[in-house]
C-alpha cells in the first residue's frame, strides 16, 4: 500500500482537479440495487435515498476529483471520482437487517448545452457489511451502478 499511495497522489495531481464534481441540483436516478432514487447535490456533497430491490436505502457521497473530457465544441463531458457510504434496511431470502456499504465511485456526466439538466452514469465499488439476520447471507465486495438526470438550478 505504501508504494501505491504516491501513485494515486501523482495521478490525482496530473489528471484531476480539486473542486466541484458533478452538477449542483436535484436529480433522479435508477440502477442496481436501487430501482428509483432521488438525490440532492451541493458543491462536492451528494445526498440520496431510494427504493432498492430488497428494501429502502440512502447514502452520502463526496466527490473530490473532476476532469473535463476534451470533445467537440459545445460538448460538455467530464468524469469524476469520490467516496461515500450507503445504508439500507433490506430483506433478502426472508432475512432482514441493515446493510452498510462504504465505497469508492467513478462516473461520467454530460451537460446538455443550453439546457438546465445533465445526464450521468456511475459505478460504485466497496465492501458490503450486513447486520442482523442478513449477516452471513450477503456481504463482502460489492458494487452499485446508476444512471441519472440532474436538474441544475
Amino acid at each position: 500500500m505504501k508504494r501505491i499511495a504516491p501513485l494515486i497522489v501523482l495521478f490525482a495531481l496530473l489528471f484531476g482537479s480539486l473542486g466541484k464534481a458533478q452538477s449542483d441540483g436535484f436529480g433522479i436516478y435508477s440502477g442496481f440495487p436501487t430501482w428509483i432514487g432521488v438525490q440532492y447535490q451541493v458543491s462536492n456533497f451528494r445526498l440520496g435515498a431510494g427504493l432498492a430491490f430488497a428494501g429502502l436505502g440512502g447514502g452520502v457521497d463526496y466527490m473530490f476529483l473532476e476532469q473535463a473530457i476534451p470533445a467537440a465544441p459545445g460538448f460538455d463531458l467530464s468524469w469524476y471520482a469520490g467516496a461515500g457510504a450507503s445504508a439500507g434496511f433490506w430483506t433478502v431470502l426472508g432475512n432482514s437487517g441493515i446493510y452498510l456499504f462504504p465505497h469508492g465511485l467513478a462516473g461520467i456526466e454530460y451537460a446538455f448545452p443550453g439546457q438546465p439538466f445533465s445526464l450521468y452514469g456511475e459505478l460504485q465499488v466497496g465492501f458490503g457489511i450486513a447486520l442482523g439476520s442478513l449477516s452471513g447471507v450477503i456481504g463482502g465486495i460489492d458494487f452499485n451502478a446508476r444512471a441519472g438526470l440532474i436538474f441544475r438550478p
